[in-house]
């Protein structure tokens, strides 16, 4: 039992030993704590924000400089191309050096540039920047000439001064092979300013710089002042960088003495490489950006804090008269201060403080009696679970491990000290039920949904016993997932059941063997009778079909009665058209009682007969309604059921009355306690039947259907 408990309220003393924090210092730290986040997300964003757009430049740089560097092997390639296909020309495999001179002097190549021939050993056979049969001196690069000779490949030189006229050059030498010997070597010679007009053609900005580097990390080529620097070596920071990998970025100083960030890549054809670089200074303006707005931000944050000061006093002293006013209020007294704060939410606040002392003692005393109530709902639960022979249990299934209690063991067979794991269920499961058990776990933690099961356990005894288990998905302490439910021995239900069908079988089999003996004793009759009605025999069997099709119905949910439109939709589905309109039915859904089952499928079957003989089903375009509702009486709530024909013959009031409409009346009226009202209206009849709500039962499901009374 829960008994009445005490509580007391800290008195004043006691909270003045605590931290104290005026209103000021909450408004200030609120603004902190709001400001200090912000702050440090915005410098963050702003500072991602500039690693973004720096690694995003040195991307898009890093591929500017390998793009132009294959421009590099493009352009030295087109040279390399046009030679050998100079070298092929007849003239030259004959030895008319005349004529290949004219050939050389009449291509491209010749202006601004000049071709040279060359043997092998040096001798210089001809040359487009003198006439033709001027004597030259040997080449004195006989190295290269040897290596084109040795590697029967084309090789382009670095940088050098040439020897005649001091000009900077760069040569493209070419084998010229004849009878598998390299007979001749091809030379072009090109200046700088073929390179230059790459860099050109990038249209470089003005503060940045773009150079070409030869294989010897000479400048070949570069943006700003090529006259200064062409033919120098590149930086000592460069060459090393391109000696390491032959691509990727560094800081550095030009040789004009600026820091910058240089990014550079190697031809992979030629090994010439391509190098530019931007002043540090212009990539430093992303980040002023970035403290620029920081910076703003700061001041408006600031802005923040001085109207949180100017605020928190002007609601200082309507908060010391809220206290005032709560003090009065824990000892007990009445709050007598009630003028205005001239604040909304304060007045509203000692309005409810004048309201708190009679609430907070109407909640003590109901507090009490909740407290007494859920005592005695834990009592009655305990009760329920015992008497329901209810054993707890709990599964883990990243663990396999698994809880019981001795009631769930005993379930199993087991002592109440005796341990249960999960692979000893499983095996105590019998094997025909085994997978059907290991499924329903399976989708029930997969879709954390609830376990709902019923199988055979064998008993170390070797006794068999019908087990449930319920349960349901919930996240333990650990947050590991854990199913939890109970278990039930449901071995005398079974039993009970399979009992059950077994009679019920019998039952219908004895049903339908009174119908056959009641249809056979009326055949008898029939034979015995004076034959002036055939037509009252085909009547007298369609009602005992009728009533054993009813007699079906019942079967099938075992005599636990049957829906109120699968009665209607038994006599009415023979006389539905494809489409579904000719006969509609409407109305909540409602389970009927057996008794209402047999009484009202009679009733129907008559109103059918009668419709399709002489209604609205004896014509294709005529149609019946029939609606339902719940009604409520004078006494209790009754069943309201109306039949409508429509679109059939004209109808005529009978003379007198039939068996069918004395059957309707009488039976419905005797068996249920009913009212029936016929309604022989021109355009179609129209039936109501009204019986008491005692004699059926609604199921839950239609409850929350509409209560709408279709019926007049």
């Amino acid at each position: 039992m829960i008994g009445r408990r005490s509580y007391s309220v800290p008195s004043t003393g006691d909270l003045s030993q605590g931290a104290r924090t005026s209103l000021r210092q909450v408004l200030w730290g609120l603004v902190l704590v709001l400001a200090l986040p912000t702050i440090l997300v915005a410098a963050a964003g702003l500072y991602s924000a500039h690693q973004s757009e720096r690694e995003a430049t040195d991307l898009r740089m890093q591929e500017t400089a390998r793009a132009l560097s294959l421009s590099l092997d493009r352009e030295i390639e087109k040279f390399v191309v046009a030679l050998r296909v100079l070298s092929r020309a007849p003239s030259l495999a004959r030895g008319d050096y005349e004529a290949f001179y004219r050939l050389a002097e009449s291509t491209e190549l010749a202006s601004p540039s000049w071709i040279a021939l060359f043997e092998p050993g040096g001798r210089i056979l001809l040359n487009t920047r003198v006439p033709y049969g001027v004597i030259l001196e040997n080449s004195k690069r006989q190295d290269v000439l040897r290596r084109v000779e040795e590697t029967r490949k084309p090789y382009v030189s670095d940088l050098y001064a040439g020897s005649l006229t001091g000009q900077r050059l760069i040569t493209v030498n070419v084998p010229v092979i004849i009878d598998e010997r390299v007979a001749y070597i091809l030379s072009l010679a090109i200046t700088p300013d073929v390179f230059q007009n790459i860099i050109r053609d990038q249209r470089v900005a003005d503060n940045w710089n773009a150079a070409v580097l030869d294989r010897s990390r000479r400048l070949v080529a570069r943006s700003r002042s090529p006259e200064r620097f062409v033919g120098q070596p590149a930086s000592a920071n460069i060459q090393e960088a391109l000696a390491a990998q032959p691509e990727g970025l560094l800081r550095s100083v030009t040789l004009d003495g600026i820091p910058v960030r240089t990014y550079f890549s190697q031809s992979p054809t030629y090994g010439w490489s391509f190098v530019i670089s931007i002043p540090e200074t212009e990539l430093a303006k992303s980040a002023q950006r970035s403290l620029f707005w920081l910076t703003v931000l700061g001041a408006v944050i600031l802005c923040g804090i001085l109207l949180a000061v100017l605020l928190s006093r002007s609601i200082s002293k309507p908060v010391d008269r809220l206290v005032t006013a709560a003090q009065a209020l824990g000892r007990g007294n009445e709050v007598t201060d009630r003028a205005t704060t001239r604040v909304l939410e304060f007045d509203m606040i000692k309005k409810a403080l004048v309201e708190a002392a009679t609430g907070i003692r109407n909640h003590e005393r109901e507090r009490e009696e909740v407290l007494a109530h859920m005592a005695e709902s834990e009592a009655r639960l305990r009760l329920a679970l015992n008497a329901g022979n209810l054993g707890s249990w709990e599964y883990t299934p990243s663990t396999g491990g698994l809880t019981t209690s001795p009631t769930c063991r005993a379930h199993f067979g087991r002592g109440m000290d005796e341990p249960l794991s999960y692979a000893d269920l499983v095996a105590q499961i019998h094997p025909d039920d085994r997978a059907m058990q290991a499924e329903a776990v399976a989708r029930a933690i997969a879709a954390r949904a609830d376990l709902h099961a019923e199988y055979r356990v064998i008993w170390p005894d070797g006794s068999e016993h019908w087990i449930r288990v319920s349960g349901r998905m919930r996240s333990g302490p650990d947050g590991q997932p854990s199913m939890v439910g109970v278990s039930q021995d449901i071995t005398e239900r079974r039993l009970a059941e399979e009992r059950q069908a077994l009679l019920l079988h019998e039952l219908n089999h004895r049903v339908k063997n009174t119908l056959a003996t009641v249809q056979s004793i009326a055949s008898l009759t029939r034979r015995s009778a004076d034959n002036s009605d055939p037509a009252a025999w085909s009547a007298f069997m369609d009602r005992l079909h009728g009533m054993a099709k009813t007699h079906d119905l019942l079967t099938a949910t075992h005599w636990q009665g049957a829906l109120l439109e699968d009665v209607l939709k038994n006599e009415l589905e023979p006389y539905q058209d494809g489409m579904g309109q000719r006969i509609r039915l409407r109305g909540p859904r409602i389970n009927l009682q057996p008794s209402a089952v047999l009484a009202l499928g009679l009733a129907v079957h008559e109103l059918a007969t009668n419709a399709v003989k002489y209604g609205s089903l004896s014509v294709p375009e005529g149609k019946v309604h029939v609606m339902w509702a719940l009604t409520p009486g004078s006494g209790q709530s009754a069943l309201l059921v109306e039949w409508v024909e429509s679109g059939g013959p004209l109808v005529k009031k009978p003379e007198r009355q039939g068996f069918g409409s004395k059957l309707i009346q009488r039976g419905l009226a005797q068996q249920l306690g009913g009212e029936i009202k016929l309604d022989f209206a021109p355009a179609g009849i129209r039936c109501v039947i009204t019986f008491p709500i005692s004699t059926m039962t609604a199921d839950q499901t239609g409850v929350a259907e509409t209560q709408e009374r279709y019926a007049s």
